[in-house]
């Protein structure tokens, strides 16, 4: 707690990251509440995040660095021991169900149409899903950034400071709220599908003191989800071929 409390910089850096998560949340409240008034393209949001994001994670880690801390004591090191085998095998097989889950995508119809269905009635989706080749291209940019810097910021700095002044595990729990929060323009089902992937890397990161195995899985979820997107969109001519079929498949994915 004293370590805390008598370091300017993670003060700073605290305060950082709460004004850059409150900003967020009321520009895409704004942005729900005025889904025909113009935001600009996809592209700039895209641009403006990636910066965004940077912006937050060099302050964080400027703040930790001046605080005197180490670098590896917010993540920036290799895990060891059976630590690692754990962190890794986790890591590798979040990388497997994404690729087996493109590959089933891209091979079978029915899955493509209820995906559709489910991006369709996803919360906040339209807010920043690619559509042309250029905004794929850019979404699997904005997926790297949102891996490296996301996990830096929220799994790096925020869990090792405040665990500074209090248990690590409650820690954690905040950031995973605070995390949630962050994400709050998915709506509230958004937020509950994120969840589990949310306390995945959280655990990866507390089991093995290492950001790099999060960020890899991090990424990997992001871009996969941009992978299903174009998959989807793509075929959508071809699904479309058969109304009567995809019609039917599609009302079995609508929730109870």
């Amino acid at each position: 707690m004293d370590t805390l409390i008598q370091s300017p910089a993670l003060l700073i850096g605290l305060g950082a990251t709460s004004l850059f998560i409150i900003v967020g949340i009321v520009r895409d409240l704004m942005r729900r509440a005025n889904p025909d008034h113009d935001h600009g393209s996809t592209m700039r949001q895209y641009r403006n995040t990636a910066a965004s994001l940077w912006g937050l994670c060099l302050v964080c880690v400027a703040c930790w660095v001046l605080s005197g801390q180490p670098l590896a004591e917010m993540g920036m090191r290799s895990p060891t021991g059976w630590q690692a085998w754990l962190v890794w095998a986790l890591a590798a097989g979040t990388i497997a169900y994404l690729l087996y889950s493109v590959i089933a995508t891209t091979l079978d119809r029915k899955t493509r149409i209820r995906l559709r269905a489910d991006f369709a009635q996803a919360d906040g989706f339209d807010l920043l899903r690619p559509r042309t080749t250029a905004e794929h291209a850019g979404f699997q940019g904005l997926s790297i950034t949102a891996g490296v810097t996301e996990e830096i910021i929220f799994r790096g700095f925020l869990i090792s400071t405040l665990a500074l002044a209090m248990p690590v595990w409650a820690a954690a729990l905040i950031v995973i709220g605070t995390f949630l929060v962050a994400h709050a323009y998915q709506g509230l089902s958004g937020m509950l599908r994120i969840l589990p992937i949310t306390v995945l890397m959280t655990a990866v990161f507390l089991i093995g003191g290492s950001l790099w195995p999060a960020i890899l899985i991090h990424i990997a979820v992001d871009a996969g989800a941009g992978l299903l997107v174009a998959i989807v969109d793509a075929h959508r001519d071809a699904d479309d071929a058969h109304p009567d079929e995809a019609a039917e498949t599609a009302t079995t994915a609508l929730p109870a």
